[in-house]
C-alpha cells in the first residue's frame, strides 16, 4: 500500500503545479521587446554652498577657545557686513582636538586644536552676481580670521524643469529604439506593458581650497567659475508585440 501511494501523490503534486502556473502567466511568457533610453540635461548653477572655517591651536583650552571664538565672530559679523540678500549662516562642524606627544611615555596632551567651520548658502543668483559674491565673501572671510576655506560647491536650486526635459528626451529615445527593433526583426508593437524611470546620481563637483599660509587681503580670494551641473535619467520601456 505504501508503494502505490507515493507515486499517486507525487503526480497529484505536479497536476496542482502546472494547474496554478497555467493561471498565473508571468511577464516572461509573452513576446516583449525591452528598450532603455538615457539623457543628460545640462543648466547654468545658480546656488553655492562654502564652508569657512577658523583653526585655532595652543596649550591651553580656554585660551584656545577664546581666540577661536573671537575669530569666528570676526568672520562672521565681516560676511553679514557685505548685506548680500539672501544671504545664510550656519555653525556646520565645531570640534575640539587634543594634540597628543606620543614620544613621551604615557603619551600626554601638549595642547588642543579648536576647529570652528561656518556654511554660507546663496541661493537663486545670475552668474555674474554669484560668481562676484562668492569671491567676496571668502575675501572677507580670510581677511577676517578664517584660515581654511574648506569647500565651495555650487548647483541648481530648482531641478525640476532640467529633470522634465531629461524624462522626455530619454523616453522618446527608448521609443525610438524599440520602433526600431520592431521593425528590424518584422513584428509590431502592440502595447507598452511596463514604464519606469530612474534618476542617475551624478555627484556635484566641490572645489576645495587651503586658505592656510594665503594673504589676508581681500584680493587674495580666487576668480570664481560657478559652472554647469549635469542632469542625468534613464528610461525603460517594455513592448508586448505580435
Amino acid at each position: 500500500m505504501k508503494r502505490a501511494f507515493i507515486p499517486v501523490l507525487t503526480v497529484s503534486l505536479l497536476l496542482m503545479a502546472h494547474s496554478t502556473l497555467a493561471q498565473c502567466p508571468s511577464a516572461w511568457d509573452r513576446n516583449l521587446i525591452i528598450t532603455q533610453g538615457m539623457a543628460e540635461v545640462m543648466g547654468q548653477n545658480d546656488s553655492a554652498r562654502i564652508s569657512v572655517a577658523v583653526v585655532t591651536q595652543g596649550r591651553n583650552l580656554e585660551q584656545v577657545s577664546s581666540e577661536n571664538a573671537g575669530k569666528t565672530k570676526s568672520v562672521i559679523q565681516a560676511i553679514k557686513g557685505l548685506s548680500i540678500k539672501g544671504l545664510k549662516l550656519k555653525t556646520s562642524n565645531y570640534r575640539v582636538t587634543p594634540q597628543r606627544d606620543y614620544k613621551a611615555r604615557p603619551p600626554k596632551i601638549k595642547g588642543y586644536e579648536v576647529h570652528n567651520a561656518i556654511e554660507i548658502t546663496l541661493e537663486g543668483f545670475e552668474p555674474e552676481p554669484l560668481s562676484k559674491n562668492v569671491s567676496m565673501m571668502i575675501g572677507k572671510a580670510l581677511e577676517s580670521g578664517s584660515n581654511n576655506i574648506n569647500h565651495i560647491q555650487f548647483y541648481i536650486k530648482n531641478k525640476a524643469a532640467l529633470e522634465k526635459e531629461a524624462l522626455k528626451q530619454s523616453t522618446q529615445q527608448a521609443l525610438d529604439r524599440a520602433r526600431t527593433l520592431a521593425e528590424a526583426a518584422g513584428v509590431k508593437l502592440k502595447r507598452i506593458v511596463s514604464l519606469s524611470t530612474q534618476p542617475i546620481h551624478i555627484p556635484t563637483r566641490q572645489h576645495m581650497l587651503r586658505a592656510a599660509g594665503m594673504k589676508t587681503e581681500a584680493s587674495a580670494a580666487p576668480p570664481i567659475e560657478i559652472g554647469e551641473s549635469r542632469i542625468r535619467v534613464q528610461v525603460s520601456i517594455a513592448y508586448e508585440i505580435e
